[in-house]
């Protein structure tokens, strides 16, 4: 009772907001004016076009994440590689990558197709070896949207994606998909098979069997969220059946200044001179040299050309902490507001070239209590909730699920995407971009653990 009294009391001031006139609502100038950039409008940087239309059961992507300015990651790459040599040679494992939310994993399974071209390319000059299994052409990327909700959908999901009928067994299902042509699998965003809803637990049992009896004739590869990975190791001891796990983290001080200089490229705000320098100096920091070619070189840099925006980069670190995506949006929002930004701001901190980066206000965050934050924190690990599963894992009504967790979506905590037919169908998720500060408050406040 004392739960619902604490929600309901939150009514009034959720519907006066609804009543409260633009006028008196607080303005992204507002904002910079002070040097901060609020949670919500963080969350409504999030492109309307990239929310998902109409929630599919499993998506397949011949081509997803791909980026030519990928950095960093080359010895995960290197592990990777190997993995696949492995399974050639008929030493097949399943492998993890294993990463907290918005560090890139999905941007890291965007560089294996290539990555699998550059193996086929190299296999061409060799003489052909009749031991080694010969590789597909292609990836198979799959990603869940929807957990299965038993054995049966389990079985439905995976044959999907191989284009086969499914089996009325489970038997049956592992011998159909080992007489398949030999395949490289991805499966993407695990974590979001991880449900706290009845008979998921025997789902996933079903799934991981099926991936296991399978890993000799097909090479599965697994992207999931950190914190998901605790739960399943601590649920399912799942670290004992999957041999290799590769760890992503959130980049660099030197890596994530290499990202954002090429959006100071593209913007037109530094030249290419400066582009190249950055790569080399980035490449010469992984070349071993002697000591007269380092002194060479520290005579050289004196008249390299100098990043005008170090400080600024340096600053972007300190507050993404090397989170990509929230770095980026704090230099563009920065940018684009600077004529708001007071010039008493940050005297202390203005840069010489006049460029201030606002901070983030997370203060929203603070005035969340206990039942928010366990919210939070389920959103975060499924990486993201419809209202009707929600209200499974709290017992609560949907009716009292849907007003929480619009509440939190009206904070800027979450982003909704609603359902025309029925609104127990509302999904909510937590943007790339929130991913890390939310997650670090929620370890700080024991709502989730490393």
């Amino acid at each position: 009772m004392d739960i619902n009294l604490r929600f309901f009391s939150r009514l009034n001031p959720w519907l006066n907001s609804l009543l409260t006139s633009k006028a008196t609502l607080k303005t992204e100038a507002d904002e910079a004016q002070q040097g901060q950039m609020s949670l919500k409008t963080i969350a409504n940087q999030y492109p309307l076009q990239a929310r998902r239309g109409p929630i599919t059961q499993v998506m397949l992507y011949q081509s997803l994440y791909a980026s030519d300015d990928f950095v960093g990651r080359e010895k995960q790459l290197k592990q990777i590689t190997d993995v696949i040599n492995q399974w050639r040679n008929h030493h097949g494992e399943i492998s993890a990558i294993v990463s907290p939310a918005g560090a890139g994993g999905s941007s890291f399974l965007g560089q294996l197709p290539p990555l699998l071209q550059t193996i086929i390319a190299e296999d061409t000059k060799k003489a052909p070896m009749p031991d080694v299994k010969p590789l597909p052409s292609k990836w198979l990327l799959m990603s869940f949207y929807q957990a299965p909700l038993g054995a049966n959908d389990a079985i439905a999901h995976v044959c999907y994606c191989f284009g086969i009928t499914p089996p009325n067994t489970i038997t049956e299902t592992i011998a159909a998909i080992n007489q398949q042509p030999p395949q490289l699998i991805m499966i993407d965003d695990m974590h979001k098979l991880v449900l706290r809803v009845m008979g998921n637990n025997q789902a996933l049992v079903t799934f991981a069997t099926i991936v296991m009896e399978t890993r000799k004739h097909h090479c599965w590869i697994i992207n999931c969220e950190i914190f998901a990975w605790q739960r399943l190791s601590a649920q399912y001891q799942i670290h004992h059946f999957i041999k290799h796990v590769f760890q992503l983290d959130y980049f660099s001080e030197t890596e994530l200044a290499t990202i954002q200089t090429k959006h100071l490229l593209d913007l037109g705000l530094i030249s290419n001179d400066v582009m190249t320098k950055e790569t080399a100096t980035a490449a010469d920091k992984n070349t071993k040299k002697s000591t007269a070619q380092q002194a060479e070189q520290t005579n050289n840099n004196q008249a390299d050309i100098v990043n005008p925006y170090k400080d600024q980069l340096k600053q972007l670190y300190t507050i993404s902490q090397g989170h990509p995506k929230l770095a980026s949006l704090l230099l563009q929002y920065s940018l684009a507001h600077q004529v708001d930004i007071g010039s008493d701001n940050s005297s202390n901190s203005r840069s010489n070239n006049g460029i201030d980066i606002c901070r983030i206000n997370s203060s929203v965050l603070q005035q969340c209590q206990d039942n928010d934050l366990f919210s939070l924190a389920e959103i975060y690990v499924h990486g993201g909730l419809r209202v009707s599963q929600h209200a499974h894992i709290f017992v609560i009504t949907i009716e009292q699920s849907s007003l929480q967790l619009e509440y939190l979506a009206r904070q800027g905590l979450i982003i909704a995407q609603y359902s025309q037919q029925d609104f127990a169908e509302h999904f909510y998720f937590i943007t790339p971009t929130l991913s890390k500060i939310v997650a670090s408050h929620l370890v700080n406040h024991n709502k989730l653990f490393n």
